[in-house]
């Protein structure tokens, strides 16, 4: 049956599927409707009011809000929309410190944005409120914040915390974590918030450390932290890395773990080693990597030949892809000759291989993490896992809100 209906936007008549959100509608033929609360993961919230548009006998309308009905008449734009948008926006941004010029995300914020298209000014003025920089991660700013319920759906929606509210109401209303600051709350420093937000309300800490954000470079790659396969954009500037963001492919789609997202301390950190180090004396001096390559390959060739392979063996890391920990075992069976090969997870995961290959003939995963949402039973064992990857813990609320509403009905 088809469930195509015709909607006619400025004067142009369009068919698509009955029901479709009229924003996401406008915004997939190109026409431009200003927003700030709208997100595509997100339920709709009308917070900002600025995609208003005019429809049948010129009733104003939030799009985000509204679904394309039969014969549906849209106009996106004239002078009194204009002038309404332009309104709401100078009433938005009349509450608000924008001062873009000590901004690091200058150049990158929606807000700012906005205000070039609406050819409004954005000026500093003194803090109502002060910043939360309690938690360990990320700071909260009050006075820059747009009150569009990104943060607070996305904690609740994607993540499925429910950490972040408001406080208060009108003029005086603020995003809470918890009860008292960031850091006493039950925030595990995810960071889906600041992903959603779009001005500087919720930035990283590790930003504040940079003058500005333009220009820099974005790379795509994969998270090691564990096996999920996250993807993450990564923010350089030079050789330092800005920050690090949920890429919007499977399997996370743009989800990330505190660790995925936060954990670049090491590599910013000046503890780390930056050079081999080689023990003389009971005292480590930095070497060259060609001066430890011999050393160690010498080393090894003197084991094996005075008290032969099987006196090596090796111990590989989860830490590292699949293809370096199979050059590795490569090395040790094929060079050093021996079968002294092991892993890091066969710790953990040595009773979970074993069911894998009884129950299926094989040690790997037979499906993928999107299908928790579809199965009908979930068996967890380590009750932590929905603390530790958000991912999964996502599929899994999915999966038991899935089947309490097929077991209502």
């Amino acid at each position: 049956m088809d469930n195509k209906i015709y909607v006619k936007v400025d004067g142009k008549l369009y068919r698509t599927a009955k029901g479709t959100n009229l924003l996401e509608f406008l915004k997939s033929v190109n026409i431009n409707i200003p927003t700030l609360c709208y997100h595509a993961k997100l339920s709709k919230t009308a917070a900002c009011r600025l995609c208003l548009v005019k429809t049948n006998k010129n009733n104003i309308i939030t799009a985000c809000t509204q679904e394309i009905t039969e014969n549906m008449e849209v106009i996106t734009s004239d002078e009194e929309i204009e002038y309404l948008r332009r309104s709401v926006f100078e009433l938005l941004v009349d509450e608000l410190n924008t001062d873009c010029d000590t901004c690091q995300l200058d150049g990158l914020c929606e807000l700012q944005q906005l205000a070039k298209q609406f050819d409004v000014k954005l000026h500093k003025k003194s803090n109502k409120y002060k910043q939360d920089t309690s938690s360990p991660v990320l700071t909260y700013n009050p006075n820059k914040c747009v009150k569009c319920f990104r943060c607070i759906k996305a904690c609740d929606e994607i993540e499925g915390k429910g950490v972040l509210n408001f406080a208060y109401r009108g003029q005086d209303m603020y995003v809470v974590a918890g009860l008292e600051s960031w850091a006493s709350s039950e925030c595990d420093g995810c960071g889906e918030c600041v992903q959603v937000c779009p001005t500087a309300a919720l930035i990283e800490k590790n930003l504040l450390n940079f003058d500005k954000v333009i220009p820099f470079e974005k790379h795509v790659t994969t998270c090691i932290f564990c096996g999920v396969g996250c993807q993450m954009d990564v923010w350089l500037k030079g050789k330092e890395i800005l920050k690090v963001e949920g890429a919007d492919e499977i399997p996370n789609h743009g989800s990330l773990c505190v660790k995925g997202r936060f954990g670049i301390d090491g590599l910013l950190n000046d503890d780390r080693l930056k050079t081999p180090l080689i023990k003389e004396n009971g005292e480590f001096r930095e070497a060259s990597w060609d001066e430890a390559l011999n050393l160690i390959a010498k080393k090894l060739t003197y084991i094996k030949e005075k008290y032969g392979s099987d006196a090596i063996c090796g111990l590989s890391s989860a830490k590292c892809t699949n293809e370096e920990n199979y050059i590795f075992q490569k090395f040790i069976r094929a060079v050093i000759g021996t079968n002294n090969i092991d892993h890091c997870a066969r710790l953990c995961h040595a009773s979970t291989v074993t069911g894998l290959i009884m129950s299926f003939g094989s040690g790997a995963m037979t499906n993928s993490i999107s299908e928790l949402e579809k199965a009908d039973a979930i068996l967890i064992t380590g009750s932590n896992i929905t603390e530790a990857h958000p991912v999964i813990a996502t599929f899994i609320k999915k999966a038991i809100k899935n089947n309490n509403e097929t077991t209502a009905q």
